[in-house]
């Protein structure tokens, strides 16, 4: 995509959005409702047309052609398979309306229901198909005709979450086998870091940031990023001083604590971002340069870990994931407690051209 740029009237659904998909990628569009993820897939599919910029699919321009005539495999989050054709005959289809001859549209019909592990269930209607085995026909059907892009319209979003999860895996599984370039949308964060090779997260219809699920994770270029991507406490405050790479901020509540200082382009206050693992408690916290003293004022239980709420100022709370492990003590609402994070484990959001913290 090539400064793609979409208005309804007076709105502007995505804006100067330039995006490279590497050849055989699994990419997902990953924001919140609103931010221009279904937009730009809808532009790449040839339902949404471009008040301009440019589209190219292997270094050919398609913005300007119908949808049938991109040659791009879609599934959608309702599946949209024809209730009254079977499973075969719903993965034939758009072979058939190619033109593809009977022989060749058996065998490839045959090929791909046994790369979804469904090659004895093409007599059955969908109706007579779980869920699971619904979105794999739905899978096969896209991917039938050997199409140069796939995309994925939340394909799992109306599953329960253990069927999610093993379809999850499935997805990686068969485009990995496959080796088709894949885009994804979603706004389920732990599905788009689970399933991608690339996560691109938008916001108010721009890409904020594109990378690997772990980069954006550990090291989110802008607020909007860290808040939205995982979990995360936030602490705003002012700058203070700024040594090298680090910055120290003291918080809305008077908490003085320090980060890694980041400059990124955004309206708005200082702001400190540290990770909910990241959170020391008790004998761990030692002598880490950020440490307090709090009190649990919440304890969520969520089997392999258990989140405490701490007050550590009046205005200051901090969440604490800890792993579960057996004979770790447990701690209670009302419990005292030393907690603290490293200066390398936060981050200090300042907006570009920020003055006021002296620089040592």
């Amino acid at each position: 995509m090539r400064r793609a740029t979409k208005h309804y009237g007076g709105i502007t659904a995505i804006k100067d959005v330039t995006l490279d998909v590497k050849p055989g990628e699994f990419l997902t569009l990953l924001g919140p409702s609103g931010s221009g993820k279904t937009t730009t897939m809808m532009a790449v599919a040839g339902f949404t047309e471009l008040s301009s910029g440019e589209i190219i699919i292997d270094e050919t321009r398609v913005d300007q052609l119908p949808p049938n005539r991109r040659n791009i495999g879609v599934v959608f989050q309702h599946l949209a398979l024809f209730p009254h054709m079977s499973a075969a005959d719903n993965v034939a289809f758009p072979l058939r309306m190619r033109g593809v001859p009977n022989e060749q549209v058996r065998t490839r019909v045959r090929r791909v229901l046994e790369l979804v592990e469904l090659p004895t269930f093409g007599d059955r209607l969908p109706a007579q198909l779980s869920g699971g085995q619904q979105q794999r026909v739905a899978f096969a059907r896209a991917v039938v005709f050997d199409p140069p892009v796939l995309l994925l319209d939340e394909p799992l979003g109306a599953m329960d979450r253990k069927l999610r999860e093993s379809m999850q895996a499935e997805l990686k599984r068969l485009q990995r086998q496959l080796g088709i370039t894949t885009i994804m949308v979603t706004h389920d964060q732990e599905e788009a870091l689970t399933i991608s090779d690339r996560v691109a997260v938008m916001n108010n219809g721009e890409i904020e940031q594109i990378g690997a699920p772990e980069d954006l994770y550990e090291n989110p270029a802008t607020p909007f990023v860290a808040d939205f991507v995982g979990d995360s406490n936030r602490f705003v405050g002012t700058a203070r001083t700024v040594a090298g790479e680090l910055c120290t901020i003291l918080t809305s509540g008077a908490v003085e604590c320090m980060g890694q200082v980041r400059h990124v382009r955004h309206a708005g206050t200082t702001a400190m971002v540290v990770r909910p693992e990241r959170v020391l408690v008790a004998s761990e916290v030692g002598d880490v340069a950020n440490r307090f003293d709090g009190v649990v004022e919440d304890v969520t239980y969520a089997g392999g870990s258990i989140k405490y709420v701490i007050r550590i100022s009046a205005a200051d709370t901090l969440v604490a994931r800890i792993r579960n492990v057996r004979h770790r003590p447990r701690l209670r609402v009302g419990d005292a407690i030393r907690v603290g994070w490293k200066p390398e484990d936060a981050i200090v959001f300042m907006p570009e051209n920020s003055g006021g913290a002296h620089q040592n």
